[in-house]
């Protein structure tokens, strides 16, 4: 009964109450990405197929999506339908028409795929890949110059014109191609018109990861194995990033213990000399701001990254103070899952954002971007507002294991989705530039 809970459990059940129903029936984009990439390759692959992909939030990469939406240009619409109900890992088929099927995968998502006109194709990629918000704007703006813009084309002074290309729909309108991450009706439009939009950080541009964990703390992976993993992706650098002593759950290093490490650092430094090896901690922030870790231990670090792990829901003062406290310490570089949020379990902290914003950029402390499935925090629009007062930002996977490195292309989606350039991002830099940045004090 009501009376048997204290107030405090009884705020964190209806706290996970509202997260479990907004999450209801929706999948980690970390989930459906690689089903959608799977099926819309196989598809690709069928005889007569010109052109496929998938489209909808997926496609903008939103954090989480409902169902997976596929579109495709055929002579022969009926065969690939066909085999696209035929494909390996199809639970169950819904649907089956002539141009349109509806199956469920093996993992539980409902995959819709839809056979287009490849005439029309341009015009219906854009239409279908959304958001609604921004297609009205997109027509709204259509209609200034005297046209009529629908998911079949332009029509324009009594002649249908028909886009094979998304970029023909932007360049008809006389305006630059707007990247399917920045779709989402809030000022894209005017920054196109205006030819202002940024040019947007690609994965290609990271040089390394300041944020991975060995199994000196609750990782599974040696030092060695991190070096091996980080030379396959052809990083200049990779960042040894373990907990402290206050996270006991996670196997936390104290001093003593970062020394030891150290020794094993330098050691696999000299069997990997094409790749920097730097030493670092994720140091608790405690409720009070302070850190676990004596400063002495952290002057000796490379880089130091800085993150809540306990008492989650202070007050928006105390929190925000906590946090700022930790800005300002003359060791710490970065602020690592700036927001606390896990996708479906925790909602964020309260923060007074414009104040962390503001103590950043004054003392160049870094915000990370985790791409770690269930964070993708620091989420997208407020990686934009930072962006306005000169935040800079690391992207980082905060892996425990070799396969995680490979999650990097989820925190560079959000940061996409986030107005950021190669310029905003810190680990866009050569080595050089990294160890100039960590000791800017």
């Amino acid at each position: 009964k009501e009376k048997y809970f204290k107030e405090k459990t009884k705020k964190n059940i209806l706290r996970g109450i509202d997260i479990l129903s907004k999450l209801t029936g929706r999948m980690l984009i970390t989930d459906a990405l690689p089903i959608a990439e799977d099926y819309r390759d196989r598809i690709r692959k069928i005889s007569g197929v010109e052109k496929a992909d998938f489209v909808g939030s997926l496609r903008r990469m939103k954090e989480t999506v409902g169902d997976i939406d596929i579109i495709a240009a055929t002579s022969n619409p009926k065969i690939v339908i066909e085999k696209f109900t035929k494909f390996t890992a199809v639970h169950q088929v819904i649907t089956q028409g002539n141009a349109k099927s509806t199956i469920i995968h093996d993992a539980g998502a409902q995959i819709d795929l839809e056979i287009l006109p490849e005439d029309e194709y341009g015009s219906l990629l854009q239409h279908f890949t959304g958001s609604k918000e921004h297609n009205v704007l997109l027509r709204t703006y259509a209609q200034t110059k005297n046209m009529s813009f629908s998911e079949h084309g332009f029509k324009y002074k009594g002649k249908l014109h028909k886009m094979r290309t998304e970029k023909e729909v932007y360049n008809f309108l006389g305006m630059d191609f707007i990247e399917p991450e920045l779709r989402e009706g809030v000022d894209e439009i005017s920054a196109a018109i205006n030819y202002e939009l940024p040019k947007l950080v690609e994965l290609s541009e990271i040089k390394g990861d300041l944020h991975v964990h060995s199994i000196w703390s609750d990782g599974n992976m040696g030092i060695s194995d991190i070096a091996r993993a980080a030379e396959k992706l052809g990083y200049e650098y990779i960042v040894i990033s373990d907990h402290t002593v206050g996270l006991g759950i996670a196997g936390g290093l104290d001093e003593k213990d970062l020394e030891k490490r150290q020794k094993e650092i330098e050691t696999v430094q000299l069997a990997h000399p094409k790749l920097k090896i730097l030493s670092s901690v994720e140091v608790n922030i405690k409720a009070s701001g302070e850190l676990d870790i004596k400063d002495w231990m952290l002057e000796k670090l490379d880089i130091v990254t800085a993150s809540v792990h306990t008492s989650f829901y202070q007050e928006k003062e105390v929190m925000t103070e906590r946090i700022l406290k930790a800005i300002r310490h003359p060791h710490v570089d970065m602020i690592g899952h700036p927001s606390g949020r896990v996708i479906g379990q925790r909602e964020p902290y309260e923060v007074d954002w414009q104040k962390v914003f503001k103590a950043c950029k004054e003392t160049g402390t870094a915000l990370e971007i985790s791409a770690f499935p269930n964070r993708l925090d620091l989420k997208d629009t407020l990686c934009k507002e930072a962006k306005s007062y000169g935040v800079k930002f690391a992207i980082n996977t905060d892996s425990h294991q070799a396969d995680h490195l490979n999650l990097m292309r989820f925190g560079v989606s959000v940061a996409r989705r986030g107005w950021l350039s190669k310029e905003d991002i810190i680990n866009t830099k050569n080595i050089t530039e990294i160890l100039t940045w960590a000791k800017r004090a």
